[in-house]
């Protein structure tokens, strides 16, 4: 069954957007795709790790990021400058309660502020006071790229002067460029005037702006420190200047700055010869570089006249994909480009600590929305600030993501046994608040007539399984709480099962653990018997312990382990097992026929009887990279239980795309798995004066003997329609199993197919 809605929450940037599929597993005759959906849901949940968090948001902030945005695509591209100027004055009202706008959207709405006023109104003066009301809101704030001119430049510069900023741009090797290319210079409080030089000086304004930074770093103001040594430094390049000037910066937080200054004073003081100080700017270097968060940018595919901005830096081709050193803090990627010619545009705010690396993956969207005409005369009819707050409330809309489809699959066998699988599923996702819920409805008909129901003289049979499925998810910061629930209705089995997983996402999403936990409570009966006149009861606690790690730009390892405590009697009440004489066992062989097991096995039918309990135990590693145009993912699973059988399941997929709209996989799969520790080839009975002597323990399911299992297969996935929002899915699988010591038969082909119609609506 193919049902996404268990995974903990949608990834807003998918590093390895590729779709994985299972194949299904059989118990006895029926299909039990259980254990395919119990391996997807960690792969699902662990994509959510690739995407970085977004920055805390105010209850207002996606109207007035709105308004900004589409103020200056409309109204100010079109030369409206007084009609934008109104609406972005409007914007500031829905602001004007500090709790109702973040910092990072107060700091946007007075940047469009400033550039109408410069670059419309001409008005330098009001632009700069709104530059420096934004960048007093949000130091790390930058202009707009495509709404830039000489004037605003020149009001944003004016601004910028006047006040500190700890942010920082891609850094520079240039160590007299460093501070103002990361935005962290100030401007100077006291100016040199004409006094002489200092004793050892050659410039008085050398040694007039040494003394400055020595009375900064004193005073523990470390940005001014930096600036009165960086001016010390251009008048005169003392390397011990620069190494003040290193230190105070590494202390103000400009660590890329301070690297690229403590590395120029190695390479000066290591020419002068002053080797102490090489060996100490040197350890001080090394100390920094493994401090220095970096941000990975992924530029998109098929996109032209690409612009990407790390705050307000433009990127070069060769930093694209590159590990960018940056300062900690928050950081801002603005892209703008072309995609069939039409403009869009991306904006993403990531927040880098030490040692961090954050990947932000641009993905371009139309630019902008269309100004709601209705909501802006409503702020402007407001009388009261509650009648404000009401025209933005019955403004906003539920951003819902909506995928369903529908599947059709197939399983044929050697040993006779078919079934179909239509299924229909559906899940509904609002990314922006973090809640989702989705179900799905399956039916298997399975038509089967086995040796192993020939042996029992069972006519063939036809029955139907229905499976209901619901779930959904809501995040609550960084944790992510899911509830699902299932069921499973056959002639003769009721199978229920209720469960919750909690994830939690560390280290900007590149670890996310989870636990999850599911009871199930089955009965068991016999068709066309009432559960009251026979029924067995079976129960299940299932724990799953799983995390994801992001280890680099194009890759992902899960790790998972499962246990799941079984109580209850499983035995098939249709299933008998043939029994022998002491001396007849040892002479019975693996793939025995059905007319020699039945001229010489014991009259009596002897129902099967399992333990009453099972205790299973799983590890598993899944780890998928991704390529420029490929994936490839691999697993590993081993496993064990109480009644001594072990497994190991290795499962393959390389997935490539072919063009922009077609994707294909081959599949390979290999599964080994010892017997049971009481399966037996032919299993002994005594007569005894007291009567016939059983085995306390029988099975005739070869599922539990020794096997060994290979499957190869083939899938495609063709993306189509106007958005490339429809999919087609096709797969098939042959799937070969070989018994190492079972009666009747000794291998099985099957063939299993599926193909599938999904689509996304946003």
């Amino acid at each position: 069954m193919r049902l996404q809605l268990i995974s903990s929450s949608q990834p807003k940037v998918a590093i390895l957007s590729d779709p994985f599929f299972w194949g299904r597993g059989y118990r006895g005759f029926r299909v039990i795709r259980r254990l395919a959906q119990a391996l997807l849901a960690p792969l699902v949940a662990a994509a959510i790790t690739l995407a970085p968090a977004p920055a805390s948001a105010a209850p207002n902030d996606e109207e007035v990021e709105v308004l900004v945005q589409t103020v200056l695509e409309a109204s100010y591209k079109e030369g409206k400058y007084k009609e934008a100027l109104d609406t972005l004055n409007l914007a500031k009202q829905a602001c004007a309660k500090k709790t109702a706008c973040s910092t990072k959207v107060r700091a946007k709405l007075y940047v469009a502020l400033g550039t109408v006023l410069a670059g419309g109104m001409k008005k330098p003066a009001d632009a700069k006071a709104a530059f420096a009301t934004a960048i007093k809101e949000d130091p790390t704030i930058a202009l707009f790229p495509e709404f830039t001119s000489p004037e605003i430049e020149k009001a944003w510069s004016e601004a910028r002067s006047g006040g500190a900023s700890s942010g920082g741009s891609p850094d520079t090797k240039d160590p007299k460029a460093a501070a103002g290319a990361s935005g962290g210079s100030k401007k100077l409080k006291v100016t040199y005037d004409g006094q002489a030089p200092a004793r050892g000086w050659r410039t008085g304004e050398g040694s007039f702006y040494y003394e400055q930074a020595i009375q900064a770093e004193k005073a523990r103001e470390w940005l001014d420190c930096a600036t009165y040594g960086r001016a010390s430094y251009e008048a005169e390049d003392r390397t011990s200047t620069l190494f003040l000037v290193a230190g105070c910066e590494a202390r103000a937080g400009l660590w890329v700055e301070a690297l690229a200054d403590y590395e120029a004073t190695v390479e000066a003081a290591s020419r002068k010869n002053i080797r102490q100080m090489s060996a100490q700017a040197q350890r001080r270097a090394d100390e920094l570089r493994a401090k220095i968060p970096k941000i990975v940018v992924q530029k998109p595919a098929n996109a032209t006249d690409l612009k990407i901005r790390l705050n307000g830096a433009t990127l070069s081709e060769d930093q694209l994909g590159a590990e960018i050193p940056v300062n900690p803090g928050e950081r801002t990627v603005v892209a703008t480009g072309k995609v069939n010619g039409a403009e869009q545009s991306f904006e993403q705010t990531v927040n880098v600590a030490e040692g961090e690396t954050a990947t932000v993956e641009v993905k371009l969207v139309p630019k902008g929305k269309a100004i709601d005409r209705a909501l802006v005369k409503c702020m402007q009819d407001a009388q009261t600030q509650d009648q404000f707050d009401d025209c933005i409330a019955k403004s906003r809309k539920l951003p819902l993501n909506l995928k369903f489809g529908l599947e059709f699959s197939a399983y044929h066998d050697s040993d006779k046994v078919d079934v179909v699988s239509p299924t229909v599923f559906f899940n509904v996702e609002n990314p922006t608040s973090g809640w989702g819920f989705g179900g799905s409805f399956l039916v298997d008909v399975v038509t089967a007539a086995s040796t192993d129901i020939v042996a029992t003289a069972s006519p063939r049979w036809t029955e139907q399984r229905y499976v209901p499925a619901l779930g959904g998810h809501k995040k609550f910061g960084d944790v992510d709480v899911n509830l699902h629930a299932a069921m499973s209705i056959e002639p003769d089995y009721l199978a229920t099962s209720v469960g919750t997983t909690v994830a939690i996402d560390l280290k900007q999403k590149t670890v996310t653990p989870s636990l999850s936990y599911d009871f199930s409570y089955d009965i068991a009966g016999r068709s066309g018997t009432s559960y009251e006149v026979f029924s067995r009861r079976i129960q299940r606690h299932a724990l799953d312990l799983a995390s994801s790690f992001v280890l680099d730009k194009s890759s992902i390892l899960t790790t998972n382990f499962s246990a799941v405590i079984e109580s209850g009697d499983s035995s098939k009440p249709y299933r008998y097992i043939p029994t022998f004489s002491p001396d007849i066992a040892p002479r019975v062989l693996p793939g025995q026929s059905l007319a020699t097991v039945n001229f010489y096995r014991n009259p009596e039918r002897i129902l099967e009887q399992l333990p009453l309990s099972r205790q299973r135990f799983a590890l598993a590693a899944r780890y998928a990279h991704r390529f420029s145009a490929s994936t490839l993912r691999a697993e590993e699973r081993l496993y064990a239980d109480s009644w001594g059988l072990k497994a190991t399941t290795t499962d393959l997929r390389y997935l490539f795309d072919v063009g922009k709209n077609v994707r294909i996989w081959p599949h390979f799969r290999f599964h080994a798995q010892t017997g049971a520790a009481f399966w037996q080839l032919a299993y002994v009975a005594e007569r005894t004066p007291t009567g016939l002597q059983v085995p306390a323990l029988r099975t005739g399911d070869r599922e539990l003997g020794p096997l060994l299992g290979v499957t190869g297969g083939l899938g495609t996935r063709i993306a189509f329609g106007e958005n490339k929002n429809w999919g087609l899915i096709a797969s098939g699988d042959v799937i070969y199993t070989r018994f190492l010591n079972t009666l009747f038969i000794l291998q099985r082909f099957g063939y299993f197919g599926a193909l599938t119609l999904e689509v996304d609506v946003e």
